[in-house]
């Protein structure tokens, strides 16, 4: 009898394959410590490769804001209060490759950065989970395993949602094949916990004072812009905006002693602490231009897939 059941299994096998299953899509996890330029990187991955894109961390702001918002400062004693908020919320990410930026678009040669708004129950909270009470934040409320277990279920269905179907690409040898769609995803815990099984694994790494000169880059630039668009608009707004630079937005330094406390943080949490998985392929960025690494990540996603590399002179 076991023979014969497993004699039909081996028959039943063939004809699926034989019909063609369909293919698994490739998954690319990139993971890092704050501020590394995994969200832009991985935003312009996907969009190289025609993959969807689903920023984790802003799951972990979206639920921060909620705490905020609902006045919970101590994550300890109200983490069951917070994973009821995360339940009853929605979360959406728009993936806007071909739109416009409300802020300046990171140009380095031929690349562009995507668009990405995060709606937090039909709400534009883009800007907002990127404040610096939010930044302050969020790693305790990324540190409980309950609301980890929560927010990890919506990145799951995020990402299912985000593949792509399979296209037509063409291979090393130059014939035309097709190939599975696929999704990038980018956080702390992608290839050790979320996708454990993804084909491409990228840990994207930097200096504590290159992320932080990158970050207060773009907390200098959103100030700006915010100045400019309020004085184009004749309101009382433009004042204010540019009086908050020496309290909204620390010094290069200050952010740096900021994203040690988070990487302190992150590596020494209980639950899904930052780890670099043993199958990844480790990029230190901090020398590196945007073009090479989203080059080198999209060409090794090539690799893996049998296509074609594109990018072998950057």
């Amino acid at each position: 009898m076991l023979r014969t059941q497993a004699a039909l299994f081996r028959w039943t096998t063939r004809r699926l394959f034989a019909h063609g299953t369909p293919v698994r899509n490739f998954t690319i996890a990139i993971d890092g410590p704050a501020a590394s330029g995994k969200s832009s990187t991985a935003r312009a991955v996907a969009l190289e490769l025609g993959f969807g894109y689903i920023d984790s961390g802003s799951i972990y702001r979206c639920a921060t804001l909620l705490a905020l918002r609902s006045g919970i400062t101590d994550i300890s004693s109200h983490a069951n209060q917070l994973i009821d908020l995360i339940n009853k919320s929605s979360v959406d990410i728009k993936f806007q490759p071909s739109s416009s930026r409300s802020a300046p678009n990171l140009i380095t040669g031929r690349l562009t950065v995507p668009d990405v708004r995060i709606l937090l129950n039909d709400e534009d909270v883009s800007d907002e989970i990127r404040k610096p009470d939010v930044n302050r934040m969020v790693a305790k409320v990324a540190s409980d395993g309950g609301i980890r277990a929560a927010v990890m279920s919506v990145q799951r269905a995020l990402a299912k949602a985000a593949e792509t179907r399979s296209t037509e690409m063409r291979d090393k040898k130059g014939a035309v094949k097709s190939v599975p769609g696929g999704v990038v995803m980018d956080g702390r815990d992608i290839g050790t916990t979320i996708f454990p099984n993804a084909e491409l694994k990228i840990y994207l790494d930097a200096s504590a004072m290159a992320r932080a000169i990158r970050r207060w880059d773009e907390m200098n630039s959103k100030l700006k812009e915010e100045a400019t668009k309020a004085k184009s608009l004749d309101t009382s707004d433009a004042a204010p905006a540019a009086e908050r630079t020496p309290t909204e937005y620390p010094s290069v330094e200050d952010i740096a002693r900021e994203l040690e406390e988070r990487d302190y943080a992150d590596i020494n949490r209980q639950h899904s602490p930052l780890r670099i998985a043993t199958d990844a392929v480790v990029i230190d960025n901090t020398s590196m231009t945007f073009e090479q690494q989203v080059y080198s990540i999209a060409d090794l996603a090539r690799d893996r897939m049998g296509l074609e590399r594109k990018h072998d002179d950057v």
